[in-house]
């Protein structure tokens, strides 16, 4: 009896309280956050310092905070955003024997002048027995091409060396600048605590190596012979209206004191090796910067793209001090100002009265509200509390026909894979990788985990970018392949079904991060496949925290289930170089490759378009061979929003405002974000011309 009154009276009144309940926490949640924004993160940010942050929580976050040099408009061209202007030249200098035999070498190359506009040179100066050529453009084909008409037998032989000590790398290289004729070192530069590079006359290898057994030891390694130094230069111009949240003007010396924090050893900022190829930064004021690199690197204009640190606040400070008070409470440039930091909870930023592109932003604020998994994720969209969701595959068509919501798609910059650790013997095999690959249905998992809404991944890049490599076909679903290569790599089934080779079976743990949906399928069926072909793989679950510090950063798994999410470069120097395998770095999988880590140094120094899609696309093959990684799906971009829950309100360049929905662009949904305004809030907004 008592069940049944509970079923005619208390569940019914259950039912309306939740009701009840439910509308109360919608109307409370949108009294609280009146004009703001609300979105939800998956996990917490581990770090809300741009230069130290190696996931994608912190770095939405950051990107409201903080601004860069320079960034990307909605289709993807490069623009000025702290920088108002920059310029792009080169410097290259020719060494010769002595100063008269430049001054004739100067001569020579002046008698070229009608070829100097095919070169883009300007210029031709002599200093001591230095040539130094004045390039518009910079690269290495034209420097290439005046050298190689020059008598040879005239220029001075050069060496780039590397030298590591065991500590005190500037205190050594000030010892042997001192003990070596002034002239004989003609570059250096500081890599970290123990190791430094210097350009000098190649016949002095056997005397540094003998001064220093004598001077606290150290090693020499020769790593190329030079005949000239390429060395582009950019010039960044920055803009005068701009402050810190603290209200202190930014200048160049934040720009420069940027780059000295990301190269010290004390910050493991993952972002070293975007700057390592810089010589130096001059700052001749406070609103110039110039940037002078060792060699031709293309990527140095999106490199700059970082945020930039507020020197005034961080300069002679330790990292312990950053720790404690900064990076939890930044003080940025950007259009939002951080307010507070609610742990396991949220993150809320408040507008910037005083941004440079004033009268914007529109909101008055942004919460990032934390969410243990994407099912919270959707309730808390669904229920208003917050605005925007990136939807599930199999939620998209239901969005799309339902009135109530707006859904914004696009080809996706993301791949998802399962890494294997090279390190370990059982992945050390190529054809073991390539068996693996046969062995995992992908074509079912674009399927049933994306619902037909992406593809099947060729490699390091995807088809949205245009140096991808079309011409890649994908492994094949192939069990019997598999079998084939396993056999050849002398796997054999032991008695229990499972694979085994010299004693050794064939098991070994996949590890991912719970809370997510897709990358529990996603080891599901990889241990569904490789079970049938004698492979024994089980499957751990951590939380994101634990899972990242713990075992990602530390190179301490066998195999990850992992995506990337890439911005629009093709240099993939820290993803896949092999000197980027050391913990905490971002070649997790500690891959190694001669021909790839050429490959990855040389489309740094390339700026011919078609050079760097054939060099690219030799990448992306020769990795996808490799199977370092088991490439396994690109998933197409959705996200939801309520209907007209947002407009946007921008400038139209000419003193007027463009207003209009919201839209998809190249660089994605979010690009006008500090341009977003509620309609209920429109009375707000300067009157349209």
């Amino acid at each position: 009896m008592r069940i049944a009154r509970w079923f005619i009276f208390g569940f019914p009144t259950l039912l309306i309280l939740l009701v009840c309940v439910s509308f109360w926490n919608e109307t409370q949640l949108s009294q609280e956050r009146k004009n703001e924004m609300t979105l939800g993160l998956m996990g917490e940010p581990s770090s809300l310092n741009p230069i130290q942050q190696a996931d994608s929580a912190s770095s939405e976050v950051a990107s409201s905070l903080f601004n860069g040099l320079l960034k990307f408009s909605p289709d993807l061209e490069i623009i000025g955003d702290l920088a108002q202007a920059w310029t792009l030249d080169q410097t290259t200098t020719i060494f010769c024997r002595d100063a008269a035999t430049a001054e004739k070498m100067a001569t020579l190359l002046e008698s070229w002048r009608s070829e100097w506009a095919g070169w883009t040179l300007e210029t031709v100066n002599v200093d001591g027995r230095a040539v130094l050529l004045k390039l518009r453009d910079p690269g290495l084909v034209t420097s290439k091409e005046m050298v190689s008409r020059l008598p040879g037998d005239d220029l001075a032989p050069l060496s780039h060396f590397r030298i590591e000590v065991k500590e005190g790398s500037r205190g050594t290289l000030k010892k042997l600048r001192e003990a070596f004729p002034i002239s004989s070192i003609v570059r250096e530069w500081v890599e970290s605590g123990g190791a430094f590079e210097i350009t000098a006359d190649a016949t002095l290898a056997p005397q540094i190596e003998k001064w220093l057994a004598t001077n606290g030891g150290g090693t020499l390694k020769e790593l190329e012979n030079v005949t000239f130094l390429a060395e582009p230069q950019v010039t960044f111009t920055l803009r005068t209206d701009v402050n810190w949240h603290d209200g202190a003007p930014l200048t160049s010396r934040d720009v420069s004191f940027t780059y000295e924090a990301i190269m010290d050893d004390a910050t493991a900022s993952p972002r070293k090796p975007d700057f390592d190829l810089i010589q130096s930064i001059r700052t001749p004021d406070a609103k110039t910067a110039i940037v002078t690199y060792r060699k031709p690197y293309s990527p140095a204009l999106e490199s700059w793209m970082i945020s930039i640190l507020p020197s005034h606040l961080l300069e002679g400070k330790p990292q312990s001090w950053w720790a404690e008070n900064f990076n939890r409470r930044p003080v940025g440039t950007g259009p939002f100002i951080f307010d507070h930091w609610k742990t396991n909870e949220l993150i809320h930023l408040k507008r910037n009265p005083h941004y440079f592109n004033a009268p914007g932003p529109w909101i008055d604020g942004i919460v990032y509200r934390f969410m243990p998994d994407q099912l919270t994720l959707r309730l808390a969209f669904e229920t208003r509390q917050v605005d925007f969701w990136s939807a599930a595959p199999w939620t998209v068509s239901a969005f799309k026909e339902n009135p109530l919501f707006e859904v914004f798609t696009e080809a996706s910059s993301t791949y998802n894979y399962i890494g294997w650790n090279l390190k370990r013997p059982l992945f050390q095999d190529p054809r073991v990788r390539q068996a693996l690959a046969h062995a995992v249905d992908v074509p079912s998992m674009v399927r049933f985990i994306l619902y037909g809404r992406g593809l099947q991944s060729t490699g390091i890049f995807t088809p949205k970018m245009w140096f991808f490599n079309p011409s890649i076909a994908p492994f094949a679903y192939d069990p019997e392949k598999a079998k084939s290569l396993l056999a050849e790599a002398g796997w054999k089934p032991g008695a229990d079904g499972i694979l085994e080779k010299d004693g050794q079976r064939f098991t070994f743990t996949l590890i991912t991060n719970n809370g997510n949906e897709a990358r529990r399928d996603i080891a599901t069926l990889t241990q569904d496949g490789l079970k049938k072909i004698g492979i024994e793989m089980k499957v751990e679950l951590y939380e994101w925290t634990v899972f990242l510090k713990n075992h990602v950063n530390k190179g301490d798994f066998d195999a990850i289930v992992l995506g990337w999410s890439l911005g629009n470069s093709f240099d993939q120097y820290q993803i896949w170089h092999s000197s980027q395998s050391n913990p905490e770095q971002l070649n997790v999988v500690g891959y190694k490759n001669p021909e790839v880590d050429s490959l990855l140094e040389s489309i740094r120094q390339e700026y011919r378009r078609e050079k760097i899609i054939e060099s690219a696309g030799r990448m992306q093959s020769l990795i996808y061979q490799d199977q370092p990684y088991l490439f396994l799906f690109v998933p197409e971009g959705s996200s939801v929003m309520w209907k007209n829950a947002y407009r946007i309100r921008r400038p139209d360049g000419s003193g007027g405002w463009i207003d209009e929905p919201i839209q998809m662009t190249k660089a994605g949904t979010f690009y006008w974000s500090e341009w977003f305004y509620r309609p209920e809030f429109a009375k707000r907004l300067p009157s349209q011309k």
